[in-house]
């Protein structure tokens, strides 16, 4: 375990220390999902650091889609220690501090309770201890067609809502990140990143997410269950959402499912993508 010094102290006020940690885990689903990855910084008041990454051995198959994103395989942990066997360990690092990372308040923090609750062990922790930079960003930097003509164009949008104002902000906007970079000159770079956005799921309104190229609920109470297993045990509840305000595309998904057909993942919707900004999200989550 490495130790440094940070100032972080000295630009906010720490009355115990600040723990800034990342997880990797098996896959998204925080009601099933486990770690196989903590790497932390803790962060004295004194500014003193502890630093340490440990691998840990899920006892569960790391998804395909997990593996893709960040390279942990399961021959890579199956001779680390387990989570519980840790647990200890990562409580005397966890437990009373500040926590900070990136959208650790969606998944890292919620998915790290999960496990130490598995272990035996109540981890608790109050919205007041959070420092999350994703949040902080998202606050501080407007993601408004607004802040974003304020960013590129260095303009104020004053007649913003009206359409066509909007559509020349926006021609603007795009003039000037086609300028600044040039790798969206090339359709391939821009279909890659649109596709990035969403390729944890199976449909655009997030209602399904793949895991192992076979797709699960991302919603309600069958949340994390495959939607094979729901339309051969619950298929009533596959019914009701075809009378209910979903999209077409969702009620086309479950009309196929009804009759044995269920969504599986091409080849290319499989290739490894850059780990994104949302993290996995809960969909890590």
């Amino acid at each position: 375990m490495k130790e440094n010094k940070n100032k972080i102290p000295q630009l906010i006020k720490l009355k115990k220390p600040l723990v800034i940690f990342d997880l990797e885990t098996t896959g998204l689903a925080l009601n099933m999902d486990k770690i196989i990855e903590i790497a932390f910084s803790k962060i004295k008041p004194s500014g003193h650091i502890q630093s340490d990454d440990i691998f840990l051995n899920p006892e569960m198959k790391i998804s395909e889609e997990a593996a893709a994103v960040h390279g942990i395989a399961d021959e890579d942990v199956a001779d680390k220690p387990t989570f519980r066997e840790k647990a200890q360990e990562l409580w005397d690092i966890f437990n009373d501090c500040y926590y900070g990372g990136f959208n650790i308040i969606n998944f890292d923090l919620p998915i790290l309770r999960r496990e130490f609750l598995r272990a035996g062990m109540d981890f608790n922790y109050e919205v007041d201890h959070i420092i999350d930079s994703k949040v902080i960003y998202h606050y501080m930097e407007p993601r408004t067609l607004s802040a974003a003509y304020r960013h590129y164009c260095n303009k104020d949008h004053v007649n913003s809502h009206n359409a066509l104002a909007d559509v020349e902000a926006t021609t603007e906007i795009l003039e000037s990140q086609l300028d600044i970079y040039q790798e969206i000159r090339d359709w391939k770079f821009i279909n890659e990143i649109h596709t990035a956005q969403d390729d944890r799921y199976v449909d655009n309104d997030r209602k399904f997410y793949w895991r192992n190229s076979e797709a699960y609920f991302a919603f309600s109470k069958y949340r994390d269950t495959p939607l094979s297993e729901v339309a051969r045990t619950e298929p009533s509840f596959l019914e009701w959402i075809l009378t209910a305000d979903f999209s077409e595309e969702t009620k086309t998904i479950v009309k196929r499912a009804l009759i044995g057909i269920f969504p599986r993942r091409t080849e290319q919707s499989q290739e490894p993508s850059r780990k994104k900004e949302e993290k996995n999200g809960p969909l890590v989550p």
